[in-house]
C-alpha cells in the first residue's frame, strides 16, 4: 500500500514538473527562431522563391522547349536547385525559419508569360528570363548574403553556393549566346 502511495506521489510531482518546465522549453524554441534576424529569414525566402522559379520555370521548359540544349540545360537547373532547396530546407529546420512553398506574384507572372511562348520564342525566353536574369538574380543574392548576413551558419550556407551558382550563370549565358545564333 504504502509503495502504491509513494509511486503515485512520485507520478504527480513528474507530472507538475513537466507541466512547469512546457512553457519554458516552448519559450526556448521561440527563442531560437527568434535569434534569427528578420534580415536573414528574408534572405532564406528569397533564395527560396528564386529556387522555385527556377525549378518552375524549368519543369516547363523540359515539356514545352524544342531545343536539345535548352532541355539538358533545364534540366539540370532542376538538378541543381533542387539540391539548394534541400540544403536550404536543411538549414531552415535548424533556424526554425519558415520557407515559402510558391514563388512571389511577379515571379508567377514571369512564369505565365514565359508559358504563353512556343518554339524558338520560348527557347529565347526562358534563357533569358530564368537562365540569365534569374540566375544573375541568384548570383547577386547569394553575394550579398555571404556579405552581408548576420548568422554565421547562412553566410557559410551563401559561400558554398556561390561558385556552382555562378558556374551556372556562364553556363546560361553561353546558352543564349547558341540559341541567339540559331535565331539570327
Amino acid at each position: 500500500m504504502m509503495s502504491v502511495l509513494w509511486l503515485r506521489k512520485q507520478w504527480l510531482n513528474l507530472l507538475a514538473i513537466s507541466l512547469l518546465a512546457s512553457p519554458i522549453l516552448m519559450l526556448s524554441n521561440a527563442a531560437a527562431a527568434e535569434a534569427l534576424s528578420a534580415k536573414d529569414q528574408g534572405y532564406l525566402k528569397d533564395i527560396a522563391r528564386l529556387g522555385i522559379l527556377q525549378i518552375e520555370a524549368s519543369e516547363l521548359a523540359v515539356v514545352k522547349s524544342s531545343n536539345e540544349a535548352v532541355r539538358h540545360h533545364a534540366q539540370e537547373i532542376i538538378k541543381i536547385q533542387a539540391q539548394l532547396g534541400e540544403a536550404l530546407k536543411q538549414i531552415a529546420n535548424q533556424k526554425r525559419a519558415s520557407l515559402p512553398k510558391e514563388p512571389s506574384l511577379w515571379q508567377k507572372a514571369k512564369l505565365r508569360s514565359l508559358s504563353a511562348k512556343d518554339g524558338a520564342e520560348f527557347d529565347l525566353g526562358y534563357a533569358k528570363t530564368v537562365g540569365v536574369k534569374s540566375q544573375e538574380e541568384m548570383v547577386n543574392l547569394l553575394g550579398k548574403i555571404a556579405n552581408r548576413a548576420e548568422d554565421p551558419e547562412i553566410k557559410a550556407f551563401a559561400l558554398q553556393h556561390l561558385s556552382p551558382a555562378t558556374s551556372n550563370l556562364e553556363t546560361a549565358k553561353a546558352l543564349l549566346a547558341v540559341l541567339k545564333v540559331e535565331d539570327d
